[in-house]
């Protein structure tokens, strides 16, 4: 009887500290845009603009197959959000695609929309993207991102899902307005897991 209460006693030990293990994990932070709940499952520093990158999906979605992201960038070395916006716009223009700008001057804030369509193998992707670009309190331009894709079968489906757009557009543009771009996440994540390497698990614990 003496070994069948030491049994219990180790089993209930092991599963109090898989409890206690569980609660440690880190949560983390997450974004509500238009009725929906996106999770951090990215986030890295660019090489290319020296600021970090985050990227927030929706449940059950991952890097590799989303249809909706959020995404946060920071741009350190660019000191003006609407001249930023602009010359996004005139690379975008070199590549054949057309973007809307609408500039806030007072707030000075930017926001571009635009749709790009790869379309030299099937699925055919097409993604619709708004950018909104305003003063980082830390320093720099601060944007938030809002990306929307497709995977189409044929061309014939562009057309049906342009008047998608059209319907819904104006929607995801007047929420990604109003939406609070939040802090940006300095460390670096790898599909979806955190590495410690800059902040310990409390750290992370007090993003929320």
């Amino acid at each position: 009887m003496k070994r069948v209460f030491s049994v219990i006693i180790i089993i209930t030990l092991m599963l109090q500290g898989f409890v206690y293990a569980k609660s440690k994990k880190t949560q983390m932070p997450s974004i509500k845009f238009s009725g929906s709940t996106y999770t951090l499952l990215y986030s890295a520093k660019s090489s290319e603009t020296g600021g970090y990158l985050n990227e927030y999906y929706k449940p059950h979605q991952t890097y590799a197959s989303w249809t909706d992201l959020i995404g946060v960038h920071h741009y350190p070395r660019s000191f003006y959000p609407i001249e930023h916006a602009k010359e996004f716009r005139d690379y975008l223009g070199k590549m054949g695609v057309s973007g809307s700008l609408e500039i806030d001057n007072d707030d000075d804030r930017a926001l571009l929309y635009f749709v790009i369509i790869d379309n030299k193998k099937l699925p055919i992707i097409m993604e619709f993207n708004i950018f909104k670009y305003e003063k980082s309190p830390v320093c720099g331009t601060v944007g938030i991102q809002y990306a929307k894709r497709y995977r189409l079968n044929s061309p014939l489906e562009i057309e049906k899902t342009k008047k998608e757009f059209v319907k819904s557009g104006l929607k995801y543009i007047k929420a990604i307005y109003k939406t609070k771009i939040p802090e940006i996440v300095n460390v670096d994540a790898d599909k979806g897991a955190y590495i410690l390497k800059e902040a310990s698990i409390d750290d992370m614990e007090n993003l929320d």
